[in-house]
């Protein structure tokens, strides 16, 4: 997929594997993100789904009508509008990779779990699949893990009425998808091509519901971000995929900047390339970060917006009332604001840079804490609400998102997008972060863990392992796991040695209470 959390992860991995050809497929709205010109290597070659010259302003397009759309709507309400645009875009990348596949051979084929289908191509063509995903949520069907939807964490399922609203919330919750999800899911089947050849009848929802293609899955997240849990022979938590030998120091205005600052200096916010902030917000955010510079010595704001964002930021500029606001704002040695989109893995690298102001998006989220920054979340939608709370869950950070009461949730299920902060709360929230080394401590652990886990270095000996094998790791199944669901839970044991007995037991104590009572009776 062409977008930046999904496009990106799998760039870093296709840099690391420099020894190997590489073929890259993706949509050209990727060049908004990366600058494919940049990089350079024989043994790395681009395609794109659509060749067409307009093909880039089309997708472009196309995703900022999407986001203007949905901007203030909730995922359920949200999904008849984002399935078709994901449909057209997966179907395009599908077919470009039919015909790739037919002209050319390949030993593994890389994806992103957006992309549905994948493992149908590959068990067809007998190639090994490798799924990449920045994150993997709980089952919300597993009642004894947060529900990330009703936003729950590790500390609220140790308690029963946690659980019990688990339950109660997934009823709730299946009573608002459904009626949405499924006309939108058939509508999206129907749009996956039949390619003339043999993958005309690949992508039929028997095929895509009931593959046993045993893929490998990449998950960029570290193993405890929303629950801790392990690794398995198919499935590996790598952490963020960040190459730091390809982040390129350039010598623009821009980083002279960054790098002429103090160390834990700069506050640095960024907000994705989908995110949109209202009037209100940005009205709040300016003035709550102003304020926060106002009462700190020797502190900088950088903030990178993209083309709607950066509009409304001048807007609000315009009509501060508070002069001392405004000269602040302008003085460009404390305060910076970039259009567009900037090197992130470069700003969060620098040491000057302290704090990371985030949309949490999990590709933002993930460097952020890769580079040991805690975070200041402020959520648009989709996943952002959760990651906010595990993030102060984790006590990495801190969120501008309060969220709903239990009942709230409830009854209007995951839909945040509306909710307000104060300016206050902004700066409260940086003063916590600025003043308080707690967070910064936490972060740097998870750093630690993160990096431990090996990144795209290991993803890529993790890919190469896999294809040494013939994509066939059941080898490395563990040994419970092949046994029979009776003797896993050792019910053969309990029906021998427990069961078997007391029902003995019982009948001889009933028949010698029978006995007994004929006997006083006689």
């Amino acid at each position: 997929m062409g977008l930046g959390g999904h496009v990106t992860p799998l760039f870093e991995i296709a840099k690391t594997m420099q020894h190997h050809n590489v073929t890259f497929l993706t949509s050209k709205l990727a060049q908004t993100y990366i600058n494919f010109d940049a990089y350079t290597s024989p043994s790395f070659h681009i395609i794109y789904s659509n060749d067409s010259p307009d093909a880039f302003l089309t997708e472009k397009n196309q995703e900022e009508e999407l986001w203007s759309t949905i901007a203030n709507l909730s995922i359920i309400n949200a999904w008849p509008f984002v399935v078709p645009v994901f449909a057209d875009m997966i179907s395009l990348l599908l077919k470009k990779t039919i015909q790739t596949l037919t002209n050319e051979h390949f030993d593994v084929i890389v994806s992103s779990k957006m992309i549905i289908g994948v493992p149908v191509l590959c068990q067809k063509m007998n190639i090994p699949c490798v799924i990449q995903s920045p994150g993997v949520m709980p089952n919300m069907f597993d009642f004894n893990l947060p529900n990330t939807f009703a936003l729950t964490t590790t500390k609220d399922v140790t308690r029963l009425s946690s659980r019990l609203y688990n339950v109660a919330f997934t009823l709730r919750m299946l009573t608002k998808i459904v009626p949405t999800i499924v006309p939108t899911l058939y509508l999206f089947l129907q749009s996956l091509p039949q390619v003339p050849g043999p993958f005309y009848d690949s992508f039929t929802i028997k095929n895509l519901l009931f593959s046993n293609s045993k893929c490998l899955k990449l998950i960029s997240m570290p193993m405890r971000f929303y629950v801790p849990t392990y690794s398995t022979q198919y499935t590996k938590y790598l952490g963020a995929f960040v190459d730091e030998t390809f982040i390129v120091d350039q010598d623009t205005d821009l980083n002279q900047w960054v790098k002429s600052k103090p160390s834990k200096s700069i506050v640095y916010g960024a907000f994705g390339s989908t995110s949109l902030i209202s009037y209100n917000r940005m009205l709040n955010l300016t003035i709550g970060l102003t304020n926060f510079l106002l009462q700190t010595n020797h502190t900088f704001l950088l903030l990178a917006f993209r083309r709607a964002n950066f509009n409304t930021y001048q807007a609000v500029l315009k009509d501060l009332h508070s002069d001392e606001l405004k000269n602040l704002l302008l003085d460009k040695n404390r305060v910076r604001i970039e259009e567009g989109f900037i090197q992130q893995k470069w700003v969060l690298q620098q040491e000057s840079v302290k704090i990371f102001l985030s949309h949490c998006g999990m590709g933002s989220l993930l460097e952020s804490i890769y580079f040991g920054k805690p975070i200041v979340c402020m959520p648009f939608n989709v996943e952002q609400f959760s990651n906010a709370i595990t993030v102060e869950n984790l006590d990495v950070g801190k969120s501008l998102f309060i969220p709903p009461s239990a009942w709230q949730s409830f009854i209007d299920p995951y839909n945040f997008p509306n909710y307000e902060f104060t300016f206050d709360s902004v700066t409260n929230n940086m003063m916590t972060l600025w003043m308080n080394g707690t967070h910064e401590n936490a972060v740097k652990f998870m750093s630690l863990e993160m990096k431990y886990a090996g990144g795209t270095k290991r993803a890529v000996e993790e890919i190469e392992f896999f294809v040494k094998l013939n994509g066939d790791l059941d080898r490395f199944e563990s040994f419970q796991s092949t046994l029979p669901f009776y003797q896993r839970y050792m019910f053969d044991l309990l029906l021998i040695y427990i069961l078997l007995p007391g029902t003995i037991l019982f009948f001889m104590i009933r028949r010698c209470c029978q006995r007994s009572t004929k006997q006083k009776r006689d």
